[in-house]
């Protein structure tokens, strides 16, 4: 069995001014229209052209295709609030997306909402054996035994629905297998911490430990 935990960033920026909102869901069943569409509110809000996303229509972008000036842009507008002391350290959040995981190639499980780069830890406390929550919701239920961790995914949080809709209702993966893929994740979080203090120096924000802030919320 082989398993990625691939980190992303969910970037919104949507209902921008003059761009309609697509009125087909769900996304991933209308990609062209909705991929159209958040090309669109990015250019508005000032991104790039270059940012591609990793599913078509999906608003998960990964971490090394994301371009400095578009890095930076997130940087400064996702910590605004926090560098004028509208809020402390603990009220704020690390980027949103997390991680997509992947099992022999295919993709299981998606980002959710609310969920968070700090979702390594989840994944890392799964890896080790320990029950755990993740930041994101809704969530799959969990059950451990030996080296074996089944996600469910019939598990109803909130009335909401999986986004995308996992290809199976149980999914069992194996312990050293993801414990591989944690690692192999935070190697590119490391690579995103060095991002994030360049970007932190270059704007003069003065945020101290500003990948603890954006990545581990810690």
């Amino acid at each position: 069995m082989t398993i990625e935990l691939i980190p992303v960033l969910e970037i919104g920026y949507s209902n921008q001014e003059g761009v309609n909102v697509p009125d087909k869901y769900p996304y991933w069943e209308n990609a062209p229209l909705w991929s159209a569409y958040r090309k669109e509110c990015l250019k508005k809000a000032g991104f790039t052209d270059q940012l591609t996303p990793y599913l078509e229509g999906a608003p998960f972008y990964l971490l090394a295709d994301i371009p400095d000036v578009d890095l930076t842009r997130l940087v400064v507008d996702h910590t605004q609030g926090f560098g004028k002391g509208e809020y402390e350290r603990e009220q704020s959040s690390p980027f949103f997306g997390g991680y997509i995981l992947r099992v022999n190639g295919q993709d299981k499980y998606f980002p959710q909402c609310c969920g968070d780069l700090s979702d390594i830890q989840y994944w890392k406390r799964l890896s080790l054996g320990n029950n755990s929550s993740c930041e994101g919701h809704p969530s799959p239920g969990v059950h451990i035994e030996n080296d074996k961790i089944s996600l469910d995914f019939t598990v109803d949080e909130f009335d909401e629905r999986f986004e995308p809709i996992p290809p199976e209702t149980i999914l069992t993966i194996e312990r050293v297998p993801l414990g591989k893929a944690v690692e192999n994740a935070e190697k590119q979080l490391v690579i995103l911490e060095q991002r994030l203090r360049y970007i932190n120096t270059k704007e003069n924000l003065h945020i101290d430990r500003i990948e603890d802030l954006l990545i581990w919320y810690r």
